[in-house]
């Protein structure tokens, strides 16, 4: 229990009116990294936790006085209310199945064992501890507006910092890289949400989904009659619609070269002219762009301006793939939960721990749009309760590929013991070493399913595997 991160010590009440059982069990959980303390009697347990707060309750059933049945609901008063435990020398079924029915986590009868304590023990703590896990993400993901970029590792906290700085220069030209489904679009709006031009319009458009006349005409607008089907009203442009606020360009690796020069002019006169127009209309607006693209290599074959290139590159904004900022998965699949389920009118609690240790070792190839596309398959799929890994998509453990060759020359069985155990043993071992413990990866080289795997290295006591990234803050 000492490997528990707990914000102090786990704290423990032990209620029993025998001194032996109460310094017994102080000894024993004080040697696991455990703050106990004691009480003689139900009232004075209760008024022990009147005074604070306690993770684990061992209660006594048979007390002088009050019982600990009759006084089990005091015990778990509060908004975080400990694990109650109870011990008793006279299990019945009829009492296991009350204090169970009352909140009780466990019944233990006496004489036990230390094992029995500590494996009780440990599972309440670390129930609790994935409790508070929980509620911690729950909260910070309440707190998260729909224009946050949701991550705390070390590489989006540095993408938050140069959305800060260039936020305070509300006029000059962003490009935004990436790869598809990074969420470039998302730190556009952050930019505009966090300058002075906020209380302005957030117009986008992409650049990719029209032909080259038709974009003209949206972003500059038109004069009546300019061409064939122009209305007879004129239209204004998108320069004209973002007045006052930011106009973003996604994709615009995809915008053609006779283009690129008209959006040259606009950011080198801060000006603009309707199609088939004469005059000059001011263009008050902070250009973002964005391109999964390597546009240095596209000025480098012809592909892009040059000159367009350092006009749209003042301040360049990377956002990173999914699989370098991993830590920030569990915190993005919650809010992506608390999102889609308020959607879905769903009451979802979570993931259980099979299901987020699936989604943390995946790679996201297609990114945070990916991951929210898994959650929301999660949504319609689980019923109520905690999405489990049954109900995410069907992830593949890795190509079996030649780097996933088992070299027999390296598996030596030592002694005596060539039986098929130790063989399996040794693969099993090897094959988790091999993918660095990458259980999804290695269930599919060993052709078994995870939770099979997990079954092994139990069986074989081959240890915990490293302990996936954690959020912190």
């Amino acid at each position: 229990m000492k490997n528990l991160s707990f914000p102090g010590l786990p704290r423990v009440l032990v209620v029993d009116d025998e001194d032996g059982v109460r310094e017994g069990l102080r000894a024993l959980l004080q040697k696991e990294g455990v703050h106990v303390e004691t009480a003689g009697a139900a009232e004075e347990g209760v008024r022990r936790l009147d005074q604070r707060a306690y993770d684990v309750v061992f209660l006594d059933l048979n007390l002088p006085g009050a019982d600990g049945l009759s006084m089990l609901s005091q015990f778990r008063r509060g908004n975080a209310p400990a694990d109650v435990v109870i011990l008793t020398g006279y299990g019945t079924v009829a009492n296991t199945v009350e204090a169970m029915r009352k909140g009780a986590a466990d019944v233990i009868e006496k004489p036990f064992s230390a094992d029995r304590i500590l494996a009780v023990a440990r599972r309440c703590l670390e129930t609790r501890q994935l409790r508070n896990e929980l509620a911690w993400l729950q909260d910070r993901v309440r707190e998260l507006t729909a224009t946050e970029l949701v991550g705390l590792s070390p590489v989006i906290r540095e993408v938050q910092t140069r959305i800060d700085q260039v936020a305070h220069a509300p006029d000059t030209t962003v490009l935004v890289t990436g790869q598809s489904g990074t969420g470039k679009e998302l730190v556009a709006r952050c930019i505009h949400e966090r300058s002075a031009r906020r209380n302005g319009p957030f117009v986008a458009i992409n650049c990719a989904a029209l032909t080259e006349a038709l974009l003209e005409a949206e972003l500059f607008g038109y004069e009546p009659g300019a061409f064939t089907g122009a209305s007879r009203e004129g239209k204004d442009g998108l320069f004209a619609v973002a007045a006052g606020g930011t106009l973003f360009l996604d994709e615009i690796g995809e915008m053609e070269p006779s283009l690129q020069a008209k959006l040259l002019r606009v950011l080198q006169e801060r000006s603009f002219r309707r199609v088939g127009g004469v005059q000059d209309i001011p263009a008050d607006v902070r250009i973002i762009a964005s391109t999964n693209r390597d546009l240095r290599q596209m000025v480098q074959t012809g592909g892009f301006r040059e000159d367009l290139y350092y006009r749209l590159a003042v301040m360049n904004v990377t956002v990173p793939p999914l699989r370098e900022r991993a830590a920030d998965i569990p915190l993005l699949s919650h809010f992506f939960l608390d999102q889609i389920g308020r959607q879905m009118g769903k009451a979802l609690s979570g993931f259980t721990e099979e299901a987020m240790e699936t989604l943390c070792e995946y790679e996201w190839p297609g990114n945070v749009r990916e991951l929210r596309n898994a959650i929301e398959h999660g949504c319609i799929v689980c019923p109520s309760g905690m999405i489990d890994e049954i109900h995410l998509p069907k992830f593949t453990g890795g190509k079996l590929d030649g780097s996933d060759r088992i070299d027999r020359a390296g598996m030596v069985l030592e002694g005596e013991n060539r039986s098929i155990k130790a063989l399996e043993s040794q693969l099993v071992g090897k094959v988790l070493d091999d993918t660095q413990w990458n259980i999804s990866r290695a269930a599919a080289i060993l052709g078994i399913n995870r939770t099979t795997l997990y079954n092994k290295i139990r069986q074989y006591e081959l240890g915990k595997r490293p302990l996936r990234a954690k959020v912190v803050s």
